[in-house]
């Protein structure tokens, strides 16, 4: 297993260097740091399952970053020994500085990523470690601190999942699993991506481990959609309140979802062509469509999945789904919908009868000619299959204050919303 990184840790300042070099053409210093970092008692740590305390030790490619208020990351710490509880951390911190300043101390790897998980704990440690701590600057000609010593506190809570339909265990293949305030990455600098987190297991289990980090310390509604190794899904919602810092075992009952044929009738929620999916009654002229819950690539509704050109849009279509018409796309829209925040995620919502909903969201796109993402969290952009010409094509998009279907350019990367037919009786 790849080691946890500082979980825990406990700094000792032994040296922070008086000299420093006064970079060329500015106020900025630089300050030659050395420090003795020595792990917490290991009672102390939240990271351990069945008893077995996960080794928190630092390797030779980590790095401790030290970052201002404003998110700027003006020095790195490197471990000089590896493999032991306790070794020298040495580096740079450039910049300038004030009196009072609080610095923050952080640790995660350089893709902190707590979506895509493998249910694993051994995978856990590989794109979710995560702690910090904070330095207060008493005298910044001197870089002197407040205190010598300071803990890297963990930034996320590990939970044993065990998902039971009734009284038996599901074997998860894949799950989704979102709640208001829940972080799907963080940046280098600190910046916090809230969203929905998914995982595929390599092999089903029935004991899934998976890593959350909540903004909210406050208890929150959990949803859930798991699938298992047959096909089957289920889904369900429990009430918990997550510490950052902890670890938890959590039984949770899920209901399977049924099979949805051409007698379901509107606004049933079930399973049709391997996805979650409501029955939808778009017009006199279209009539019954099975939409699906989630965008192609997404593992729960307010996943954004993957995104697509005109051209691809249906590469990852299978069993008899497809990206709806224009003309399909036109009749939702017309349906009761609004702006909504479900689990903290933006977007729209359809109420398609009392109690039962379908949501798009807001997952923003692509932007071929910037090569870079536009509108995210303020815009939805979903394909239809309906070309207007050569370089253009229709899509649906909406924002907080409109939702209608128009034209685009057919190379930029949307999210794509797959339709099914409903078997006739």
């Amino acid at each position: 297993m790849k080691s946890l990184c500082g979980m825990l840790a406990v700094l000792a300042f032994t040296a922070c260097s008086n000299d420093n070099d006064e970079a060329t053409g500015s106020d900025n210093h630089i300050w030659h740091v050395t420090l003795t970092a020595s792990m917490g008692d290991a009672t102390n740590r939240a990271l351990s399952a069945d008893g077995n305390t996960i080794t928190a030790k630092f390797a030779a490619s980590e790095v401790v970053k030290v970052v201002k208020s404003n998110g700027s990351v003006v020095g790195t710490l490197t471990p000089q020994t590896v493999g032991t509880k306790t070794t020298t951390l040495t580096g740079t911190i450039e910049g300038s500085f004030s009196n009072n300043e609080v610095l923050t101390l952080r640790y995660h790897s350089e893709t902190a990523n707590y979506d895509n998980q493998v249910g694993t704990l051994p995978g856990i440690s590989a794109n979710q470690d995560n702690a910090e701590a904070t330095l207060t600057i008493t005298d910044a000609t001197s870089m002197t601190f407040a205190s010598n010593s300071v803990t890297l506190a963990p930034q996320q809570s590990i939970t044993k999942f065990t998902f039971k339909d009734e009284s038996s265990d599901i074997n998860v293949k894949t799950f989704g699993i979102a709640a208001t305030g829940l972080v799907q990455s963080i940046a280098a600098n600190g910046t916090e991506t809230v969203g929905a987190v998914t995982g595929t297991l390599a092999t089903a289990k029935t004991e899934v481990y998976v890593a959350l980090r909540n903004t909210s310390t406050s208890q929150q509604t959990y949803s859930f959609y798991i699938q298992d190794n047959t096909g089957n899904w289920y889904t369900g919602t429990k009430k918990a309140t997550l510490a950052n810092g902890k670890n938890y075992t959590a039984s949770v009952t899920l209901t399977k979802l049924p099979t949805l044929n051409g007698s379901s009738e509107v606004g049933t929620v079930g399973v049709i062509g391997g996805l979650p999916a409501i029955v939808v009654d778009l017009d006199e002229t279209i009539g019954k469509k099975a939409v699906a819950l989630m965008n192609t690539g997404a593992l729960c509704p307010e996943h954004y999945g993957k995104y697509y050109t005109f051209a691809n849009q249906s590469s990852d279509l299978k069993d008899d789904w497809v990206v709806p018409t224009q003309a399909e796309l036109n009749a939702l829209v017309l349906k009761t919908n609004a702006w909504v925040t479900q689990n903290g995620v933006a977007g729209r919502q359809y109420t398609i009868v009392t109690g039962k909903t379908l949501f798009f969201p807001a997952a923003g796109y692509y932007n071929n000619f910037a090569q870079d993402w536009t509108d995210v969290t303020t815009l939805g952009y979903y394909w239809s299959l309906t070309s207007a010409d050569t370089n253009y094509g229709y899509c649906y998009s909406f924002s907080s204050g409109s939702n209608n279907t128009n034209s685009h350019d057919k190379a930029d990367g949307f999210t794509v919303r797959p339709f099914h037919a409903l078997p006739t009786e």
